[in-house]
């Protein structure tokens, strides 16, 4: 003959009320890991979801308890969906600091390193050629101000001539029409070009769009690297809800943006795939934080991460581990008596 221990009340209370407690945080956090996804075009669609989840996760639970095998199936369902939007809401919010500092000093190196490499111009041929650029606009500007070949003109000119080696003659006419004007843009147009084109360096085909690109990186590590590496510094909090209008997270989108116009500059330049484009996928990772997509995209990439495995457990602790504990403790035995209560009130078949 078997004996079967019954539970303390006080016990089964207690493991109902806990039960009870973790798919209470699994519902909230559930909404709170849909947000960003804004179901029915609402961030409170969300909430609808998990209620939805939350009611049949209840249901199934309580029949797995008392005997439905079944029930547990789509109970374990629920709670694999509780799983994965409380882990969309927990990683984030406890890594996005982690995240944003990571990225601001990836960002910073890769400056670094793509301003070394698309550096052919020494400090001397830059300083010329900014000085070239200037004085070929100021005899423009000094013709089309007085309509014709004066003085100042020529001065311009002169200076142009010393500075990028050229012995361009000036005109005969002091007076120039407008057609001879326009030719004058177009020539001196054409002598910065070929100056830039002999002076570029080494490999490069197309020497405007190259030093663009150069003139890109080079404005990138003089105002944007000493930004980056505060922002990789800062121990200030980022709410999740905030994390978009973050100015951090606007200055690293703009940064990749800026990085990766300067690198197809550089590469038009050489003709080849001189610097690569930063991954749409992973770059800019913070202004995407929050998004079930890149939550795993970036636990895929962390996996080998203390910190990553941790919020792992935490969630899989909560959503699963402890109701499937509870559900091992409570279930209907199988030589315990049927739970009338599933049944209704029950009349009597005789008097």
């Amino acid at each position: 003959m078997t004996s079967t221990k019954k539970i303390p009340p006080i016990v089964q209370i207690g493991a109902w009320v806990l039960a009870l407690f973790v798919f209470a945080v699994g519902f909230w956090h559930t909404h709170l890991g849909l947000k960003e996804m804004k179901p029915f075009g609402s961030e409170w669609g969300g909430l609808v979801i998990a209620s939805i989840v939350l009611l049949l996760l209840l249901i199934t639970y309580w029949f797995a308890v008392n005997g439905r095998k079944m029930a547990l199936i789509f109970y374990i369902l629920c709670g694999v969906i509780f799983f994965v939007c409380n882990l969309n809401y927990f990683y984030p919010a406890y890594m996005a600091r982690t995240l944003i500092k990571e990225e601001a000093s990836a960002l910073k190196d890769t400056i670094d390193n793509y301003s070394g490499r698309a550096a052919a111009f020494s400090n001397e041929k830059l300083n010329i050629y900014q000085q070239v650029d200037a004085y070929a606009k100021q005899v423009i500007f000094q013709i089309e101000s007085n309509h014709g070949f004066g003085q100042k003109a020529r001065a311009a000119l002169n200076d142009f001539n010393k500075v990028a080696g050229s012995k361009i003659p000036p005109p005969n006419d002091v007076e120039l029409t407008d057609q001879q004007i326009n030719d004058w843009k177009v020539q001196m147009d054409d002598y910065v070009t070929r100056w830039l084109s002999s002076n570029a360096g080494e490999g490069v085909l197309k020497a405007k769009e190259y030093y663009e690109g150069f003139m890109i990186f080079d404005d990138l590590k003089n105002n944007t690297v000493h930004i980056l590496k505060n922002i990789a510094v800062d121990e200030l909090n980022i709410p999740l809800d905030s994390i978009k209008t973050n100015q951090n997270v606007i200055i690293i989108k703009e940064t990749v943006e800026t990085i990766n116009s300067g690198a197809i500059k550089i590469n038009e330049g050489k003709g080849t795939k001189t610097l690569e484009i930063l991954p749409k996928d992973i770059y800019p990772n913070a202004s995407r934080i929050g998004e079930i997509q890149n939550t795993f995209q970036t636990i895929g990439r962390k996996i080998n991460q203390i910190s990553t495995w941790a919020i792992i457990i935490l969630c899989l602790f909560i959503d699963l581990v402890v109701p499937l504990a509870i559900y091992l403790l409570l279930r209907k035995k199988e030589d315990e008596p049927d739970n009338k209560s599933l049944q209704g009130k029950i009349k009597p078949t005789s008097f």
